[in-house]
Formats: structure tokens, C-alpha cells, sequence
């Protein structure tokens, strides 16, 4: 299951690809507490003409080896835990943290939301397919917390290996951030989440030999982020 789980950064509803599947909107896309706030909702609204089952899971976010990592909390419960949701019907999901050890940096966890498709199709459809989201929530020990982070990058045979390490008391939120060497735009931008006290690690292709550094420039959660990386041999 922790594998099944291993899949990229998104704040708002993943569907695949198929005009039969099922569509259930979530709101908001992303949930905070902050200094001693324990409790929080969310609304999922099944907004399709038939029925649609909903189970929510509270998993604890981490950043190992510079990818997301989640394990099943035992700090952050979600309830209803599951529910059947009617044409144009909503459902408030409390969630509740209980025993979260002091800390001195924000905790970052995430909600698990899939629409499990029913045994039964409607006549003539094709296969119907699972829909999850993935939504972030932070417990921020103080409005004024933000991230600090320090970049490195190393040269691996033909590909740069780029880190962002987060020194700072709340996560950084990249969006779009553009990657260029000597004003050549180099790589796809960066995206993702690079959690408090943890790394987030990119690989990157298409540099050429003779560069020496690396710019990032791009938004953040709190505003720009701009930075000069030396590219180590």
C-alpha cells in the first residue's frame, strides 16, 4: 500500500483520463492549523448524477531520500472515515489531531480521498475508474513560521542532481520554478512541496558540460524564490 501511495505532489482532485469518470469536488484543497488549533473540516461534494462512495484516509507526510513518504496516522483522524454520497449531496469531514508531540517546526500530513467505483456501471458505459486527491494539511506552530532554503546541485555523469533542503519552520511550496544555465532554460520547472526540516531532490537533464552554476527563479508559498547554485563536479 505504501507504494500504491508513493505518487506525486497534488493539492487538488486527480481523475484519469475518461469521460465516465467519476467527478467529486473538494474544498478547501489544502488545510492549516496553527499554533494550538486542533480541529479543521473539509466538503466533498459528489457533484455527478449518480451515487458515489468516498473513503478518506490520514496519512503522516514525510521527505526521505528527497521523495514524499506516507505512513497511516495515529495523530490526525478523519471523520466520517467513509461515506455514500448522492447526486448534488455534500459531507463535512472533520479532522481532529490528538497527541502531537511539541515541536519546534510545523508537521505536514496528508489526506487520502478516493472515490471507489460501485460494482455495478450503468448501462452500456465502459469500465469506471478510481479517483483520488490528495490533500495537504500543516500543523504550523506560529503564523509568522517560513521555510529557509539552501540548494545544491552535483553532476552525475550526463544528469545534475538538485536539492532544495528546508531549514526553516514551515514548508516551501515551488510553482513553476524556472531552472537555467548561462540564460538557457535547462530541465521541466520545478514543482512540489519541500517539507520543514526535510529535502526534496530533482533530476535533471539536458545541462550542458561546461556549466558551472545553475539559477532557480520562481513563486513560492511566500513569494519569490531566486537562487545561484555552483554545479559540483
Amino acid at each position: 500500500m505504501t507504494r500504491a501511495l508513493m505518487i506525486g505532489a497534488l493539492a487538488a482532485l486527480l481523475a484519469a483520463s475518461s469521460a465516465l469518470a467519476d467527478s467529486i469536488e473538494i474544498g478547501p484543497t489544502r488545510l492549516q492549523m496553527v499554533g494550538p488549533e486542533r480541529t479543521t473540516t473539509l466538503t466533498i461534494r459528489n457533484s455527478n448524477d449518480t451515487p458515489a462512495n468516498i473513503q478518506v484516509r490520514a496519512m503522516d507526510w514525510s521527505q526521505a531520500d528527497g521523495t514524499d513518504q506516507y505512513a497511516p496516522s495515529a495523530v490526525l483522524l478523519a471523520s466520517p472515515p467513509q461515506a455514500t454520497l448522492a447526486p448534488g449531496e455534500s459531507q463535512v469531514i472533520r479532522l481532529v489531531i490528538e497527541n502531537l508531540p511539541a515541536a519546534d517546526r510545523e508537521r505536514a500530513f496528508r489526506l487520502v480521498i478516493d472515490q471507489i467505483p460501485s460494482d455495478a456501471s450503468p448501462s452500456g458505459a465502459g469500465v469506471r475508474t478510481a479517483v483520488r486527491a490528495l490533500v495537504p494539511v500543516f500543523v504550523t506552530t506560529a503564523i509568522t513560521d517560513r521555510p529557509r532554503l539552501q540548494w545544491t546541485a552535483v553532476r552525475n555523469g550526463t544528469l545534475v542532481t538538485l536539492t532544495a533542503t528546508n531549514d526553516g519552520a514551515a514548508h516551501e511550496r515551488l510553482v513553476g520554478a524556472a531552472l537555467s544555465a548561462g540564460g538557457q532554460t535547462v530541465g521541466a520547472p520545478l514543482e512540489g512541496y519541500v517539507l520543514a526540516g526535510a529535502q526534496r531532490v530533482w533530476t535533471i537533464g539536458g545541462v550542458p558540460g561546461e556549466t558551472q552554476s545553475l539559477t532557480i527563479a520562481g513563486e513560492g508559498e511566500f513569494g519569490q524564490v531566486r537562487a545561484d547554485v555552483p554545479l559540483a563536479p
